[in-house]
């Protein structure tokens, strides 16, 4: 008797805590079920008030993306194509009669940014300055592939397919998750600690977004959709940038690059199973999308984006790489000549003043780095022909 009443309260008492757990991780689970609902509010509530938003949806951020550059077609002659590693690039940075918006997306590959200018060249032919990335630490330059063409136009609200659902037993998994029921003990805690808990624990569970609050900068407007990021304005501006916000910076630069070294890092394979060789293919693209571009009185650049201090010239230096990335920069630059394409390479931060400290990690430079690189870029800035890069007065 003594055995069945004891395990009596431990049934009462795990349904007392784990229950109730359970319950606000399947609400939490519902609301950020529904990648497109989210990104048409953050999308809706952006073109309104022009603030910053941030939507989770984990990587996925190429519907939004989409949903606000068809918004600003009718404002914007700048687009900037690539990956993460350009997001924080924003409108103050270029010359003030170029109006950007920076199409970034996480993990886009250069095969997706050509297919993506390809569109807009035939469907949008006042975007009259377009800047693509050429990452070779992440690869990007390297792959092989076709490249399917792609469709911008805009969404259709009404023909948006249902998400997709996931039976009972499967959202119950993942609400007793270890990662779910560890974010909703800082989601509780928030609501806790916030100065309204009932309308903190309304916006969590209770609404898809946060309600707008003013960013820490004291001036900007913010509103977060999902439970993630809440109040750090850690989110994409008006201009498509990225403001990275709450992420944490590179502990060491040294150790860091000592890591990116190692055969066995994404750094050096990007190198090793091409022996530097760009993929033909992707250049080949970007040839006739040159030519298309100058057709219409329009400019293609292409960037190479900053890595940590130190980084390229430690792979230059390094007897196994060094010999791959010297042939990938001579076969570009040779490239760029013969084709007359802009090409810029920043891929050695520390010669336009960045420091250790405005990085992410070993690619992933901050606002105040490409600030410095093209504060110096734009006063000599020239096309392969010679000729001034921009047509009117540089900012």
């Amino acid at each position: 008797m003594m055995h069945k009443r004891y395990l009596l309260w431990l049934v009462l008492l795990c349904s007392l805590t784990l229950l109730p757990a359970i319950a606000l991780n399947w609400i939490l689970l519902k609301n950020e079920g529904n990648v497109e609902a989210m990104s048409f509010a953050a999308s809706d509530w952006q073109q309104q008030t022009h603030g910053i938003t941030f939507t989770p949806t984990f990587g996925n951020n190429g519907f939004f993306k989409t949903l606000r550059l068809n918004d600003r077609l009718p404002e914007i002659n700048t687009v900037i194509y690539g990956a993460s590693t350009a997001m924080t690039l924003d409108s103050s940075m270029l010359p003030p009669q170029w109006h950007l918006y920076n199409f970034t997306q996480s993990g886009s590959p250069l095969r997706a940014s050509i297919a993506q200018a390809e569109y807009l060249a035939d469907h949008a032919p006042q975007i009259k300055q377009h800047i693509i990335m050429l990452d070779w630490a992440i690869d990007f330059i390297y792959q092989p592939g076709e490249i399917p063409p792609v469709n911008l136009a805009p969404a259709d609200r009404n023909a948006i397919p249902a998400p997709t659902t996931h039976s009972p037993l499967d959202t119950l998994k993942e609400a007793v998750s270890y990662p779910r029921m560890a974010k909703l003990w800082q989601v509780l805690r928030s609501v806790t600690h916030a100065p309204h808990p009932q309308q903190a624990f309304r916006e969590y569970f209770l609404q898809i977004a946060s309600d707008e609050y003013t960013c820490p900068d004291g001036q900007s407007r913010g509103m977060d959709v999902g439970v993630y990021n809440r109040g750090a304005c850690n989110g994409f501006r008006y201009d498509g940038s990225a403001t990275f916000s709450d992420y944490t910076r590179a502990e060491s630069a040294s150790r860091t690059i000592v890591g990116a070294l190692a055969s066995s890092s994404m750094y050096a394979h990007a190198l090793q199973h091409t022996q530097g060789i760009p993929d033909p293919l992707l250049f080949s693209r970007l040839a006739a999308l040159n030519d298309k571009l100058a057709a219409q009185g329009a400019t293609l650049i292409l960037i190479a984006p900053p890595l940590m201090v130190g980084m390229e010239k430690a792979f230059l230096a390094s007897p196994q790489l060094s010999p791959y990335l010297q042939r990938t920069k001579r076969e570009l630059n040779a490239w760029s000549k013969q084709h007359q394409v802009v090409l810029a390479d920043f891929s050695q931060s520390e010669h336009f003043g960045c420091t250790e400290d405005e990085f992410l990690d070993a690619h992933h430079a901050v606002k105040s780095c490409y600030q410095k690189i093209f504060a110096d870029f734009w006063q000599n800035a020239k096309k392969p022909d010679g000729t001034p890069l921009l047509r009117d007065t540089p900012p």
